[in-house]
């Protein structure tokens, strides 16, 4: 079928202009990086006078930026890694045992979805305090297992559902108990959909603000997105070791997009068709 090059020529000005639109931001953020102050507030749009790396080496020291990528980064793999575990875990019990509790317990599940953020606040705080976990990562990692096990367990469920029981027949006739049928074979079998839930909350917890702010407040355990919203005050704010702060940030994601961005795209198209 011979496609219309009029079809073709408009569907390639709409992609290049939603392109544009979730590029120029960037492209902006990484262009006055390389600015002083005075020319970022009077020239944002205009390419730098000089390109210069001094802001790059100044966010480095002031913002310190290994203490706070090491924070963000313990805090983002311990609490992906601790939702996939109690999500695949919870889902997989949830669907091979119909029981008139897992019917319940899937139900609260999917309800806290439901539950602004701002309604749990003070309360998380107040169960943090009284667990002695205030101002400590091991308590923001709990909060994230609490708070992101919802949605990995829609999604995990929905792949679940998709195994062939034969399998874990056949495994458990050949002597697997309980737990090695979901270690060998269930959990092999769910990797496209915990690949994609993975790296979605990985990107999530990466970027997050709300809860580093409520339950991190201590400059040594900052987080990526906490230690640069410091730099922004009520007189003042400083750019000019804020985006270069900002674009480092983003490196570690951005590598691990390009490294893995086909397994990414299978994983969250694998996930998609199964949910």
């Amino acid at each position: 079928m011979k496609k219309n090059p009029v079809s073709m020529l408009i569907t390639f000005m709409v992609v290049l202009a939603g392109v544009l639109i979730f590029v120029a931001p960037l492209w902006i953020m990484v262009m006055n990086s390389f600015k002083p102050l005075n020319e970022i507030i009077a020239f944002p749009l205009r390419f730098p006078d000089e390109w210069s790396f001094d802001n790059y080496v100044k966010a480095w020291e002031e913002v310190n930026i290994p203490n706070i990528m090491k924070n963000t980064a313990i805090v983002s793999f311990s609490a992906v890694c601790g939702v996939i575990i109690l999500a695949t875990m919870t889902a997989y019990w949830a669907e091979r045992h119909p029981t008139v509790y897992s019917r319940i317990f899937s139900s609260a599940i999917l309800l806290s979805m439901l539950i602004p953020f701002a309604t749990i606040m003070i309360p998380l705080v107040q169960v943090m305090k009284f667990l002695h976990l205030n101002n400590t990562i091991p308590g923001a990692v709990l909060a994230y297992w609490g708070i992101g096990l919802a949605f990995a367990f829609f999604m995990i469920r929905s792949g679940v559902k998709t195994l062939p029981y034969e399998l874990e027949e056949a495994a458990r006739i050949d002597g697997c108990g309980v737990i090695q049928v979901f270690v060998r074979i269930v959990f092999p079998l769910l990797s496209p959909v915990v690949f994609s839930v993975f790296v979605m909350d990985m990107f999530w917890v990466w970027n997050d603000f709300m809860i580093p702010l409520v339950l991190l407040n201590n400059q040594k355990l900052s987080t990526v997105q906490l230690a640069i919203n410091r730099l922004f005050g009520m007189y003042n704010s400083r750019w000019d070791i804020a985006l270069p702060a900002l674009t480092m940030s983003m490196l570690p994601i951005i590598v691990i997009f390009i490294l893995l961005q086909k397994k990414i795209v299978g994983g969250v198209m694998a996930g998609a068709v199964k949910g």
